[in-house]
């Protein structure tokens, strides 16, 4: 069956006809599942602060743009250019969409009519893990009585399997993983692309943050490398000593550019070699997106 997480950027009242509401916070999260797939539609639900944005483009596989060009929705955009994904959609009869995504990798997204095409246009699009071994971003989690500590995630790489042992970085707790649910079905294991709930014995739920990772092996360093390309439409110059914001996964990390492009982080970040990331501006005036990257 297919799982496809897809983020909604403009039209929030898109994904009431798409889905039913699941979590929602600054990122609102909505579900459909059916026999022609489990999709999971994210969006940022705040915009004063960028970091739900930058969350959901690190999360989703899929963006989908609907709606006219607004200041907020160009920089989505930018923010969209600097993750050059594989698959995209566009539903907006304004020429200025047309314009703004010129000379962008925006330009390979495909139009559609309304949310009646793009759900079948979202049935054909395939993706891959990020990684092949065990990856869950957290983007979610709580205590349940008598249950204990759960995770929100979706996996972007390899199996995790009910029983394994694994561990959360970046704060190096091992954990027993108790139980899975997908869909409100337990389940004895999670594939890459599923949206799951684990069940996990060795951490409490107050230790926990989002973006940290349930994997089995993973870089820790509060010290970041990266390969890093400036957006075109960004102002901000980067130099030794500039204030950033490091977004890798779900994490959203204040750190210091230091030499070719070494930024020193507030806190730990975790990752893998070549795991795409995006350079954003401390700053509140948009647009705040600098560039983006692959970690060194």
């Amino acid at each position: 069956m297919q799982h496809l997480s897809v983020g909604i950027f403009g039209d929030k009242e898109l994904m009431k006809r798409l889905g039913k509401q699941g979590t929602v916070n600054d990122i609102a999260i909505y579900n459909h599942a059916s026999s022609e797939g489990v999709f999971t539609y994210m969006t940022p639900a705040s915009e004063e602060r960028i970091h739900p944005l930058l969350q959901v483009l690190n999360i989703v596989d899929v963006p989908v743009i609907a709606g006219d060009v607004t200041k907020e929705m160009a920089e989505q955009i930018v923010a969209i250019d600097t993750m050059n994904y594989d698959h995209g959609f566009i539903i907006s009869k304004s020429e200025d969409m047309k314009k703004i995504i010129k000379g962008t990798s925006l330009e390979k997204f495909v139009f559609v009519e309304d949310e009646k095409e793009l759900k079948e246009k979202l049935k054909e699009v395939k993706t891959a893990p990020i990684t092949d071994k065990p990856w869950a971003p957290i983007d979610n989690y709580f205590n349940v009585k008598s249950v204990g500590t759960v995770v929100l995630s979706i996996v972007k790489g390899g199996t995790i399997k009910k029983h394994d042992k694994l561990t959360i970085q970046p704060i190096a707790k091992e954990v027993l993983v108790k139980g899975i649910q997908s869909q409100d079905k337990d389940i004895d294991q999670a594939e890459a692309g599923m949206r799951a709930g684990f069940n996990l014995k060795g951490v409490e739920s107050d230790e926990l943050k989002r973006g940290y990772v349930l994997c089995k092996e993973a870089s820790v360093s509060k010290n970041v490398s990266i390969d890093f390309s400036k957006s075109r439409y960004s102002k901000d110059s980067i130099e030794k000593g500039s204030s950033i914001l490091l977004s890798i996964g779900a994490q959203v990390i204040a750190g210091r550019v230091e030499d070719e492009m070494r930024i020193s982080l507030e806190q730990p970040a975790v990752f893998f070699e070549g795991q795409k990331c995006i350079i954003a501006s401390t700053k509140q005036t948009m647009p705040r997106i600098i560039g983006s990257g692959v970690v060194k």
